[in-house]
């Protein structure tokens, strides 16, 4: 019995997840069969024979599951509060509404009365607030006797303080308990074990690794503008021998999240204990996902390969594709990154004149008005055809569709970034690099360097399936509209 409360408590907020999306789906099927009753009841409309009330229902249901699904309900379930939820929950209303109304024209769903999709739209929403509240009270219930709750420390790195004891406290459903505040700043602690403002006790980093024996810490929240600071490699070190995971918190990482319709202030994390059989899985079903969805994207743009092929030649010749090596970080595994060419043949050499005008930051090379893009560059880097042919990459397995945007090794190489900058972000390496991920739909190279470290930190630790979904559903708006794109 307590290896399974030991289990649920360890993958809660999966079984929450899980939890949310059965009781929706059950409410919204239900939904269906409360329009078709009422309609039988007291003669609304024409009637609908039960058989055709049910398909409708599965119908209607699976419309708004889906939009509930790829634009981060369920993801965010955990970590945000009812009105936010019902919030997402009102988008995937509208959008399953407009899907809904315009198949009637599409495929003629004649035999579909009006009466029974007016009522059904109308009830819909009902019966979700009604599955939300289930939900909440099945979720402080839970949390009442211990699921979902985590002993935290906070560290202070650096000068700076951030109210991060008011943040958890204001925002339960989070499932924070603070334990105390460690210091790495000298001078900063009050005392050894001296009570502060809420009761936290405050301790002299010295004391880490007691501490989090002591008091059963399962996670350290960094309150930082900056992720790298003196004893970081220190920090890390207790963490990975004590199986801690260990995230930091500053208003510019809270941003970065809202602006990458990430709507939570759980932290971006720097390392997390490894799962084996759960990363097993996790890969597998990631590299399954990328295997069907790069073959069907290449034969769906399979007519604009060939027409970018064609313009390429027209306009400079050979070579069609631009490739180099590049890795997730500095030092890890190398490959052949593929990319139609956008600039001319001198690229690189040019690149070496042009280095004192760079407008990114670390190891990347950007600017808005680059002299080595052709015309025919210009035009499919707005809109990303530049991009494309990295599906071979997806389909041979040195990328991924979602994921971490890969680094050039020439870039990270010559950059003047600490050493242990890397050493914090080894990370990023535990997932193949992406087409796409939350990088490029947060404003790509509008983004700075370590803005983007600390989105593909964000997306390796929530990993999955439905979280890919989100972010190429996002990615199509952000290409079609060009954001941050040059």
């Amino acid at each position: 019995m307590r290896q399974n409360h030991t289990f649920i408590r360890r993958n809660w907020r999966t079984i929450f997840t899980g939890i949310a999306f059965v009781i929706d789906a059950f409410i919204i099927f239900t939904c269906g069969l409360s329009s078709w009753y009422l309609l039988s009841k007291f003669y609304l409309g024409p009637i609908l024979p039960f058989s055709y009330a049910i398909e409708e229902a599965i119908y209607f249901g699976g419309i708004f599951i889906f939009f509930t699904l790829i634009i981060g309900l369920y993801r965010q379930s955990f970590f945000t509060n009812s009105n936010f939820q019902y919030f997402l929950a009102a988008k995937a209303y509208v959008y399953a509404s407009s899907v809904i109304l315009t198949s009637f024209y599409i495929f003629n769903l004649i035999h579909i009365p009006r009466s029974f999709t007016v009522l059904y739209l109308f009830l819909l929403p009902i019966h979700f607030i009604f599955g939300r509240l289930l939900l909440t009270a099945i979720n402080y219930l839970f949390k009442k006797i211990g699921f979902g709750i985590h002993n935290i420390l906070l560290v202070f790195t650096d000068s700076t303080r951030i109210d991060t004891y008011e943040q958890f406290r204001w925002l339960p459903w989070l499932g924070y308990n603070i334990r105390g505040v460690l210091s790495m700043v000298n001078g900063a602690v009050p005392g050894n074990g001296q009570p502060s403002i809420g009761g936290i006790e405050y301790y002299p980093f010295k004391q880490l690794d007691k501490i989090i024996v002591e008091k059963n810490i399962n996670r350290i929240f960094i309150p930082s503008t900056s992720f790298v600071a003196q004893g970081m490699h220190q920090l890390l070190e207790s963490c990975r021998n004590h199986g801690v995971k260990i995230k930091v918190v500053s208003p510019g990482a809270t941003g970065l999240l809202k602006m990458a319709r990430v709507y939570d202030i759980a932290g971006i994390t720097l390392y997390s204990p490894p799962r084996w059989k759960i990363e097993l899985i996790k890969r597998a079903s990631k590299r399954l996902f990328d295997v069907i969805g790069a073959s069907l994207l290449i034969v769906l743009f399979s007519p604009i390969f060939l027409l970018t092929t064609l313009a390429i030649y027209l306009e400079s010749g050979r070579p069609i594709f631009y490739v180099r090596k590049r890795s997730a970080v500095k030092g890890a595994q190398q490959f052949n990154f593929i990319k139609f060419r956008s600039m001319v043949k001198q690229a690189d050499e040019i690149k070496e004149t042009l280095m004192d005008k760079n407008e990114a930051s670390g190891a990347l090379f950007k600017m808005k008005n680059d002299p080595r893009r052709t015309r025919i560059g210009r035009i499919i880097r707005k809109v990303s055809i530049d991009e494309l042919p990295q599906l071979f990459n997806v389909f041979i397995g040195d990328m991924s569709l979602v994921g971490p945007r890969p680094l050039p090794i020439e870039d990270c190489e010559n950059s003047d970034i600490d050493d242990r900058f890397w050493e914090a972000i080894k990370d990023r390496a535990k997932v193949k690099p992406g087409i796409t991920g939350l990088w490029q739909i947060s404003g790509r190279s509008d983004i700075p360097f370590d803005k983007m470290v600390l989105l593909d930190l964000y997306y390796i630790e929530h990993q999955s399936l439905l979280f890919d979904m989100e972010i190429l559903f996002e990615t199509i708006p952000a290409v079609l509209f060009g954001r941050g794109a040059y």
